[in-house]
């Protein structure tokens, strides 16, 4: 099969897409079942579809009935409008659901509640705000239950002609039919207004007639090779359209096991499972947690993890029981671990402080590869990962080496994998230095409040852990302060983190005067200066600040020179380099030199 002679550019009337979803010949992927956007939503894409702006491609699969290559659905609420509707498939919607099921709720106006509300809605165009161009206002929606709704019904289902011209307007619905519409528009409607303001009226609203959807079209030969599906998605994903991989597979898996089901099940379990909802940030949605955790079991088995290789797995691989193994290792095992702060610091905020969310996949494979893995060298590998940025750029080659390199070493301790090693050489050569980084979701700046975080460290004016509180990433010789002298206050190393409210008491004094006022707060318990001093020195310790670098703070006065104020900086940032580096060196398996 060549993909130049299957794929071809095209367009297809919109309104035509929705008729034929009404009558089952244009469905939805199982993959594509959730319907997401709200009433706003849709009031701004009829909006679009008035003023005739672009609004993308769809991607498209041909197909005849009983030849589809995945479960096919219908699109929502067509079976409450079309009880007798049966799927007879012809065009698949790959990419453009969301548009699609849009425009068919908003004409065939199912008795089915948007996102966010308890009520089915119905949509409606003020003809008088199109005579004016306020396109923003022309449209909008009223629950079916709302006495202007009801007050434009003659009888329970039908619109009042008479009714609906003496608030100009026109319901969506009206849209089902066109040329029933043009006859009722000719009859009723146009007289409402002079000549030329009925016809720029009409012109609006036959934007909405006329639309053609811009097409990526795949022909039936697709139905055959499915996998080349995701080959082509690969391709479609560097020009800007998307299309889950993960989504294919769950309708390719679709007859062993309903993925979709299993993940809502879990999700929705709210005894258990916390460990998982926290990793998916409470969200259902995010089908990227069940993704990884595919990838993982496929990995575990020593298989290809990437997407085209992905797509061609079977029941043998993944099915209910390996699944629910999956489930239970990574709740109860893999995440529990991962998210103790005494472990690997990522603290309350998992989305924040997790260095690479993939670096779950390869950690959950050791788990399920070995049942007890030498979790020493797994803690070595895992730092060496972080402060290697190994996994910047996310790719599957790059985890699929660690995992059989770190497999060999829990065997043979000789074995060390090249992640490790190449970081154990970096540092005791002197080519390894934190003194560049500065961009915050960096795994080498998450990895340094990741070593704050295992601290167990306080703020510095409450005597309370960090973790689970408002924080704010504070800068220890204060940006306003360093305003004077040229250096790049910014850097991981000059940062640290403390309570919201206590960054803001400190933001714009000296390194000397906000210390005094940790003594003088530390005194205010009733105990000495010397006491005071100490406990305050404690407090820096756990934010990787020792003795030598306190003295530098406690003597760097807004009244030095400029150049003192700069040589006290870079003396404090060399120290705390060194002191954050003897951590990292412990932690993959390197003593002091």
């Amino acid at each position: 099969m060549k993909d130049d002679d299957s794929i071809r550019l095209g367009k297809e009337n919109i309104l035509s897409l929705v008729r034929r979803s009404y009558n089952g010949e244009v469905v939805l992927p199982d993959f594509q079942r959730n319907f997401i956007w709200d009433r706003q939503g849709i009031e701004e894409f009829i909006k679009s579809l008035l003023e005739n702006v672009f609004i993308g491609t769809f991607l498209i699969l041909e197909t005849v009935p009983g030849m589809e290559p995945f479960n096919c659905i219908l699109v929502q609420g067509a079976k409450k409008v079309n009880p007798n509707i049966e799927a007879k498939p012809k065009i698949i919607i790959l990419d453009g659901q969301q548009r699609l099921t849009s425009l068919f709720y908003a004409i065939y106006s199912p008795d089915i509640p948007l996102k966010n509300t308890e009520r089915p809605y119905a949509f409606f165009i003020d003809l008088q705000k199109l005579a004016e161009d306020d396109i923003d206002e022309a449209v909008f929606s009223h629950p079916k239950d709302h006495m202007f709704y009801k007050n434009l019904l003659d009888g329970r289902t039908s619109f009042d002609t008479e009714k609906l011209k003496e608030s100009k307007v026109i319901t969506l619905a009206l849209f089902q039919d066109i040329s029933t519409f043009n006859k009722l528009w000719y009859k009723e409607f146009n007289n409402l207004f002079d000549n030329e303001t009925a016809e720029k009226v009409k012109a609006y609203l036959d934007n909405i007639f006329s639309y053609d959807v811009i097409t990526l079209s795949l022909s039936t030969s697709f139905n055959e090779e499915p996998d080349k599906i995701v080959v082509l998605f690969e391709r479609l994903n560097r020009t800007g359209v998307r299309l889950s991989t993960y989504d294919l597979l769950v309708a390719r898996m679709y007859k062993f096991m309903k993925l979709r089901e299993e993940w809502e099940r879990l999700f929705n379990d709210s005894n258990n499972y916390q460990n998982i909802r926290k990793l998916a940030s409470y969200e259902i949605e995010n089908t990227d947690v069940p993704f990884s955790f595919i990838r993982a079991l496929v990995l575990s088995k020593e298989k290809s993890i990437k997407d085209r290789d992905l797509i061609k797995i079977d029941s043998k691989i993944l099915n209910k029981e390996e699944w629910k193994r999956v489930v239970e290792v990574a709740e109860k095992k893999v995440l529990s671990r991962l998210f103790y702060q005494g472990n690997y610091g990522i603290g309350g905020d998992i989305d924040k402080w997790l260095p690479y969310s993939t670096i779950v996949i390869p950690f959950l494979a050791l788990y399920l590869k070995h049942d007890h893995p030498d979790v020493k060298k797994l803690d070595m590998w895992y730092w060496s990962v972080v402060f290697s940025e190994s996994y910047s750029g996310s790719t599957y080659s790059e985890i699929m080496k660690d995992f059989r390199e770190v497999s060999r070493w829990f065997e043979d301790d000789l074995l060390i994998p090249e992640v490790v090693r190449e970081l154990r050489d970096q540092i005791l050569k002197g080519a390894y230095s934190l003194k560049d980084v500065k961009r915050v979701g960096s795994s080498l700046f998450k990895g340094v409040f990741n070593l704050i975080f295992r601290n167990d460290p306080v703020d510095f004016f409450e005597p309370e852990n960090i973790a689970f509180n408002e924080l704010n990433d504070h800068h220890i010789f204060p940006k306003n302060f360093l305003k004077v002298v040229n250096v790049d206050s910014d850097i991981v190393l000059n940062r640290t983190l403390i309570f919201d409210r206590t960054n803001k008491i400190i933001s714009n004094k000296s390194p000397e005067d906000y210390i005094k006022e940790m003594i003088e707060t530390q005194k205010q318990k009733n105990v000495s200066l010397e006491e005071a001093e100490r406990r305050v020195k404690e407090i820096f310790e756990k934010h990787f600040i020792n003795c030598e670098m306190y003295e530098i703070l406690k003597n760097t006065s807004k009244d030095l020179p400029k150049e003192k104020i700069k040589e006290n900086f870079e003396r404090f940032i060399d120290l705390r380099e060194k002191l954050i580096l003897a951590k990292i060196k412990e932690l993959i398996g390197l003593r002091e030199y």
